[in-house]
């Protein structure tokens, strides 16, 4: 059900797209003096996937995002539930002596004992978006283990997504329910106790609001829910990356979906043979060819972290075979990178391509690593009509 209602959301996005000194890097790139090695990415999902998708709504309404928290008392709220009408909202529990114990197992994980007390919401989102659910572990005490479930329905039977620490999916506007559900080993007590838990939304209007393209913006929220629910990605850190931009521009959105905000938004450098004859700023041919000095189109998972030639990086792996699923054995990377700083790209008019790595001004590039490394997303965007048509992450 969730892949066919991921269809149906396929209109209403496609309705929104918009039909120097050269540094040489990359192609060194070490970790322990061996080229090209790094170790294999860790596996399994932060979340299981689920089924159904309800409601309709316009892709690319107003979204409410900023800094807000939960606005109070909801008129028409049911006892014992709580009413999330802002994002982002957190709120901290518990679900020991919790009202409500009428929720045991759950469509999207029948398997999972789910039958201790559970704490219920209802959450009305007011325009498509992703919704983020993050029940942070280290927050959880001693012997607690509670899972959040999002629904379409108060219903076990239509989970959409569920997660030990993390749930989430791309929904139409509408009136959704969540659940922090306490999980009882068998033969065993209920494992129940206080949390924390925070939803973020965020919308295409959010993130054009934060300076992205509006069609890219769309792509962007579909790739990443693509990539979710096939268990692809291990937490909420996004990085989008718009090569229609010159590298003048700060062309890299760095996001937390967690929480809907923009943490970094900053320059990136392209391959050097990415360029265009005429005008190194721009980025205009890719590859997925080892030796090409060129970048490489698509989504990637954010890998493991470690020191090499240019400090302090993180390895990629490549989720799209064609486009990009040779960069971990390309040695490309995000690497720090003094020719995407402001002074440099200031006094040169762009940023010094690289040899194919995502590169970026060492002043952040510590921070975006380490947000982005052990399961995050990065998605490299360019309407070249063969990856932007073709790819199995876009509508």
């Amino acid at each position: 059900m969730r892949r066919a209602a991921h269809a149906t959301l396929l209109f209403l996005f496609v309705i929104l797209l918009w039909p120097a000194v050269s540094l040489l890097g990359c192609a060194t790139e070490t970790e322990s003096g061996t080229a090209g090695s790094g170790a294999n990415d860790d596996g399994g999902a932060a979340h299981d996937g689920g089924t159904g998708l309800g409601g309709m709504g316009g892709i690319g309404g107003t979204g409410l995002g900023g800094t807000g928290g939960y606005g109070g008392a909801v008129a028409d709220c049911p006892d014992g539930v709580i009413c999330v009408t802002e994002f982002p909202y957190t709120h901290s529990a518990t679900t020991t002596g919790a009202s409500s114990d009428q929720l045991d197992g759950y469509s999207c994980s029948p398997s999972t004992n789910e039958s201790g007390p559970e704490v219920i919401y209802r959450v009305d989102v007011p325009a498509d978006g992703f919704l983020a659910l993050e029940l942070p572990e280290a927050q959880l005490g001693p012997g607690v283990d509670i899972d959040v479930h999002l629904l379409q329905e108060l219903d076990a039977g239509t989970c959409l997504d569920r997660g030990h620490w993390r749930a989430g999916a791309l929904l139409a506007a509408g009136r959704y329910w969540v659940t922090a559900d306490t999980w009882v080993e068998d033969g065993g007590p209920a494992h129940d106790g206080s949390y924390t838990l925070t939803f973020g939304l965020t919308t295409v209007a959010d993130l054009t609001a934060m300076g992205l393209n509006a069609g890219v913006a769309a792509d962007a929220l579909w790739a990443f829910d693509t990539a979710w629910a096939a268990g692809e990605a291990e937490h909420f850190g996004y990085g989008v990356t718009d090569f229609s931009l010159r590298s003048d521009q700060r062309r890299l959105w760095i996001l937390s979906l967690a929480s809907g905000v923009l943490v970094h938004h900053t320059y990136v450098a392209h391959g050097e043979m990415s360029s265009d004859p005429n005008d190194s700023g721009w980025a205009v041919s890719f590859s997925n060819v080892s030796g090409s000095h060129q970048s490489s189109l698509g989504l990637m998972q954010g890998a493991e972290t470690y020191t090499g030639s240019f400090g302090y990086s993180m390895r990629m792996d490549g989720l799209e075979p064609g486009y990009n699923d040779n960069v971990r054995s390309r040695a490309i990377v995000v690497h720090p990178w003094d020719g995407s700083t402001d002074s440099y790209v200031n006094s040169q008019g762009e940023c010094a391509p690289t040899w194919g790595c995502a590169g970026l001004d060492p002043a952040i590039c510590t921070g975006v690593v380490d947000f982005l490394s052990d399961g995050g997303l990065l998605l490299f965007h360019y309407p070249d009509g063969d990856w932007s048509q073709h790819s199995a992450y876009l509508p």
